[in-house]
């Protein structure tokens, strides 16, 4: 066979017969060996129709011929093209479509990744603006208490002293403190009398809001959520610590009235349209102000009168309040993150990667842990979801206005949504499902729920066992019935149980009473609390036992 390169193929053709079949060959574009064999096949076809002529200047002319007959190179080397393709075999057709898809998918991944890459996110709405202009009640400055909390946290910052003060109040309650680190402490709370001034006087104010700011361009709502969420908690614990130093010097009134407007100071924080950070540290205050309460009531002997005005100012407190958590600002929270967790562009939009990865640790699903390090590779499934199948900017944030949506539910007690079989948990994850974003960032919205649920209750049941206790002074016994309490004027309504829907349950012992709600598993287990593996009590736990308000856990 011919090999094109060497010549020998065209070597005996006349001159413009070679040419044209190198021309030919030229334009075919194709496989080397091919074009060796086409090449062959061409002047070999010439040379048999040039074999009967006489002279050079015959072949000259029926080469000319033979070529005007051919017609144009470039023309006839792409139908030369098409038909070996054609006629090659099937399994190596489907070899060479297939490199070409994957030559093209690569280029198109490379376009795409270049173009994924490249996005950034649009800051269009000061979030933060809006949110303070929610927040801000129609009052003037002389009556919002932020100010003054402000300052007391100033203060403890300001002091030297009082980290050793903070180590005792975040290691133990001051019950479980030894006896040098009850003085220590009680030695700083008398030298900073200020600090509770401050404190209680904001508690007596009407309202509580703060001026938020956006400390940075890639801050927004995210750097508010959390003011002064620390410097809040060691307030409370101070006031809770003082309130059993006075209990114990036997200054019940100054002790009830640090845990009155510690209980203020908690719905000050939680009251309005604040973020759902804040409204949890809110209810945690409350939480930590009854217990300490009744845990003073358990360990003290205190007459009637004083527990008469610790109830009434209890009741005033929660007189309007209905406990319900507030959504609101949650929404702007949200809706400020997905425009700074979304890309913007007229191709559409995608997560950003570094906002996303501000919110991952090490307590987050493992499969989202490659978007901390940024190894994509590490989880397959997850990359391809992130760079194909998340929801975009306008989804993610119709998706956030069906989560919050929630009316059917937030009214609902416990007990209604479990009578009437509502897996409230298994709805609000169907909102989120396949959203990364939603599934890293929305609260787990039924426990929130719950959680204001067992704030109410806390109180209600605070209240009924100040209630309680009173009776027994002026009546010398426990009334057989709360209903008693009610009709004797002690107490102004029955505190229902949200996980029944019936009023708590009340038991008159031979020396005391046990007040009780049947707790999460929604069955009434005669007032015994679950208790762990250790023999230590469990308040809440889902699949057994009841919540024992009274007698006091030891």
């Amino acid at each position: 066979m011919r090999k094109e390169g060497k010549g020998d193929a065209l070597e005996n053709l006349p001159a413009a017969a070679a040419e044209y079949i190198r021309l030919v060959i030229k334009k075919m574009r194709y496989r080397k060996k091919v074009r060796s064999e086409v090449m062959a096949e061409l002047a070999g076809h010439f040379e048999d129709e040039l074999k009967d002529c006489k002279s050079e200047e015959e072949k000259e002319q029926k080469a000319k011929q033979l070529i005007e007959d051919f017609g144009d190179p470039k023309l006839l080397g792409i139908l030369l093209r098409r038909a070996k393709k054609r006629c090659r075999p099937l399994w190596r057709t489907v070899i060479v479509r297939t490199f070409q898809a994957a030559g093209i998918l690569i280029i198109f991944l490379i376009g795409y990744a270049i173009w994924f890459m490249a996005g950034k996110p649009v800051i269009s709405t000061d979030y933060v603006a809006e949110f303070n202009r929610l927040v801000r009640p129609v009052a003037d400055e002389t009556q919002n208490a932020s100010p003054l909390y402000d300052k007391a946290i100033q203060l403890l910052e300001a002091n030297s002293d009082f980290n050793d003060v903070k180590i005792l109040l975040q290691a133990g309650k001051k019950y479980e403190a030894s006896t040098d680190e009850k003085g220590k402490t009680d030695k700083w709370i008398t030298e900073n009398k200020e600090v509770f001034d401050l404190v209680i006087a904001g508690s007596q104010k009407p309202y509580c809001w703060m001026i938020y700011k956006n400390e940075g361009p890639n801050s927004g709502m995210r750097g508010v959520s959390t003011p002064n969420n620390s410097g809040f908690r060691y307030l409370a614990l101070l006031l809770n610590w003082r309130a059993q130093f006075f209990a114990e010097q036997g200054s019940y009134e100054d002790s009830f009235n640090d845990l009155t407007a510690c209980y203020r100071f908690g719905r000050h924080i939680r009251q309005g349209n604040k973020t759902l950070v804040e409204q949890l540290v809110g209810i945690a205050i409350e939480g930590l102000s009854v217990e300490t309460i009744c845990r003073i009531l358990d360990t003290h002997k205190i007459d009637s009168a004083a527990l008469t005005i610790l109830q009434k100012n209890l009741e005033e407190t929660i007189a309007k309040e209905d406990f319900v958590i507030n959504f609101t600002g949650e929404k702007l929270y949200m809706y400020d993150e997905i425009q700074r967790c979304f890309t913007d562009s007229a191709f559409g939009s995608h997560l950003y990667l570094p906002r996303i990865r501000l919110y991952l640790g090490s307590d987050k699903k493992p499969e989202y842990f490659w978007l901390e390090v940024f190894a994509p590779f590490v989880s397959p499934k997850m990359t391809f979801h992130v760079l194909f199948t998340q929801p975009g900017k306008v989804k993610t944030r119709q998706m956030v206005d069906r989560l919050y949506n929630h009316d059917n539910i937030a009214h609902k007690t416990p007990a209604q949504i479990h009578s009437e079989k509502i897996d409230s948990e298994k709805e609000f994850m169907k909102i989120v499902k396949g959203n990364l974003f939603l599934e890293i960032m929305a609260p787990a919205i039924n426990r929130v729920l719950e959680l204001s649920f067992r704030s109410k209750i806390n109180t209600q049941a605070t209240i009924s066992i100040l209630a309680l206790l009173r009776y027994k002074q002026e009546k010398g016994q426990y009334p057989d019935s709360l209903d008693e309490l009610v009709s004797n004027g002690f107490l102004k309504e029955l505190p229902m149980d949200p996980w029944s829907d019936k009023p708590l349950v009340y038991k008159k012992t031979e020396s005391s009473f046990t007040l009780y709600s049947v707790g999460k598993n929604f069955v009434d287990d005669g007032g015994v609390s679950a208790k762990d593996k250790d023999g230590q009590i469990q308040m809440w736990n889902e699949k057994e036992g009841d919540v024992v308000f009274w007698p006091v856990v030891k």
